[in-house]
């Protein structure tokens, strides 16, 4: 018999489907469910928003929402746009002492072009980490599906030792090797962002409920002194353990990050903020939303009627 799928699996196969697609961008019925999700398409609507979450306290992961680029050209074009967001991030006096950082995929930048793909992606990530050691900020490179987690991990440890720059990487709980990672990573010094990631793909864990464990055990590896790392969940059970394993390690508000994703829980973002934790949101901007709003839904089926069903324009 085979198993019935879960909500979120049903509204991922409803709005991936081009019809869907094609409904949504076309008569801009997601309008208001964008604008709570993403900054907007500009980079103008990026650095508005960015300055409005700086003002009351938060800090800002900025990512650019592009499609994979087809060759070299493309890929050249995303590092020039990623080149600008910096600059720009700098200009307005954001990007100092990390409070704005970049967050980016290596697929942006070309990984899978061809079969020298990964070095292209590493060597024009590097483009944007070194601007970033120059700002006084941070790039994070997410681990994605279609690439390896162990190529991935390489490519920041080339990054790290070559730029002598500080490089972090996003990791998915619910892979299966992301435990051992956490743990190599923290002796290593790398700083690591943990997300829960994709749960039932290829390489990952079984179930939500297993990788709320496996997100658990990678707290306990993570949070040690001098780590640093970022608790990016949107789980109100998970971030209220890492608070405990936090205290009874003695970790101030300095040593813990917490990362949620705009739009999401603000009355938890001002707690946070409020009280002197470091909150970072993180907030994307860039003409490709339609996937990340997919991967938000999926998340939050409620938000379907929103997607599907109300009026406005874009």
């Amino acid at each position: 018999m085979t198993a019935r799928p879960g909500a979120s699996e049903l509204v991922t196969r409803v709005v991936q489907d081009p019809r869907a697609r094609r409904f949504v961008e076309s008569r801009g019925v997601s309008a208001r469910l964008v604008r709570r999700c993403i900054a907007g398409e500009s980079l103008t609507a990026e650095l508005d928003v960015t300055g409005e979450l700086l003002a009351r306290g938060r800090l800002v992961s900025a990512t650019y929402l592009a499609a994979d680029p087809i060759d070299r050209s493309e890929a050249k074009d995303r590092r020039k746009r990623l080149r600008k967001l910096l600059r720009r991030l700098t200009q307005a006096g954001y990007a100092q002492d990390g409070r704005t950082d970049i967050s980016l995929r290596l697929g942006l930048l070309g990984a899978h072009v061809g079969r020298d793909g990964l070095a292209m992606a590493t060597e024009m990530t590097g483009d944007i980490v070194a601007g970033a050691a120059e700002a006084g900020t941070r790039v994070t490179v997410e681990t994605e599906p279609g690439l390896d987690q162990a190529a991935v991990l390489a490519a920041v440890a080339r990054l790290r030792r070559d730029l002598n720059a500080d490089v972090g990487v996003a990791l998915g709980a619910s892979v299966a090797r992301t435990e051992s990672d956490c743990a190599e990573l923290t002796r290593a010094g790398v700083p690591v962002r943990l997300v829960r990631g994709p749960v039932r793909a290829p390489g990952t864990v079984r179930g939500r409920r297993e990788a709320d464990r496996a997100y658990v055990r990678c707290l306990q590896l993570l949070l040690q002194p001098g780590a640093h790392p970022t608790v990016a969940t949107h789980d109100p059970r998970l971030i209220a353990i890492a608070e405990e394993l936090a205290r009874r390690r003695g970790l101030g508000p300095d040593d813990v990050e917490y990362q949620l994703s705009y739009g999401v829980r603000p009355r938890r973002q001002t707690v946070v903020a409020d009280r002197g934790g470091r909150m970072r949101v993180y907030l994307p901007y860039g003409p490709d939303w339609y996937p990340y709003l997919v991967e938000r839904v999926a998340e939050r089926p409620g938000d379907v009627p929103s997607l599907l069903g109300a009026s406005g324009s874009r």
